[in-house]
């Protein structure tokens, strides 16, 4: 498949759709853009912007003020009816225990007590220090009524190609850090979008998804043997409102696969 014909695919697939959708794919090792279609709007983040307080908190052992072993509170009263991880009674975790279940399982327990624990303004200083443009912290994960107040949580297709490409280039953090939060990104369990179609064993991604009723995002760094990449995809304002929102995931999938077949044929 040639670029030419992938971008075809891509623009008869997002047209189809009756959804907005924001995508970008770069070559991390070209230093090229591969596609882009609405790359720098502003999207609502549902759970990718975990990714950003994943840094923000790593930022923090960096700099010394937090460790990774450091034991953090999980009181009752943070505990989400959604979790799948605090139903055990136990109150206390580690910071790379949260850090982990936080993007690996998109807990919003975690998210939430993270959120309470580094403080919102911190992670908003942290994305102006990086440089992000959309990408802002005004609500905890499930507070509806923030959003009925008009408080959300944004970013962009280009502004988390910001967060990857300097993870993969180590400019931000240590090396080792950067290491450590892309072997955390790598152990997500949601398959149900860009990984939807690709059954390879030397393909892998270090990666973080994110849903609402009405969107779906899949976002982070796709690789190959040879070959690196970043795929953004923001699918918003779907006319299928349910949950789990299948035309959404299905077009994620599909673009996600057309990339995979341009760098695997290639």
């Amino acid at each position: 498949m040639k670029q030419q014909e992938l971008r075809y695919y891509a623009e008869t697939e997002i047209i189809d759709i009756n959804a907005n959708v924001s995508l970008l794919v770069y070559d991390l090792d070209q230093n090229e853009t591969l596609l882009s279609f609405h790359a720098e709007n502003q999207v609502v983040s549902a759970s990718t912007i975990k990714t950003p307080i994943l840094l923000t908190a790593l930022d923090l052992v960096q700099s010394g003020k937090l460790k990774t072993d450091q034991r953090i509170p999980v009181p009752a009263k943070e505990i989400l009816d959604d979790t799948e991880v605090f139903d055990r009674g136990i109150r206390e975790y580690s910071l790379e225990e949260l850090l982990t279940w936080m993007i690996v399982n998109s807990d919003n327990t975690a998210t939430n007590v993270l959120i309470e624990f580094l403080g919102m303004n911190a992670m908003n200083a942290y994305c102006q220090r990086l440089g992000l443009k959309a990408t802002v912290l005004e609500r905890k994960m499930l507070d509806w009524e923030a959003i009925r107040q008009g408080r959300n949580n944004y970013t962009s297709a280009q502004d988390q190609l910001t967060v990857f490409q300097n993870l993969y280039r180590a400019s931000i953090l240590t090396p080792e850090l950067c290491r450590y939060a892309l072997g955390i990104l790598g152990q997500q369990r949601d398959f149900s979008m860009a990984l939807r179609y690709i059954a390879d064993k030397d393909f892998s991604a270090a990666h973080k998804t994110g849903g609402l009723n009405y969107l779906n995002h899949d976002t982070g760094i796709f690789s190959l043997p040879g070959h690196n990449y970043y795929f953004g995809c923001f699918v918003t304002d779907s006319v299928d409102d349910t949950k789990e929102n299948e035309p959404s995931k299905k077009l994620i999938g599909r673009l996600s696969r057309a990339v995979y077949d341009y760098y695997k044929e290639g």
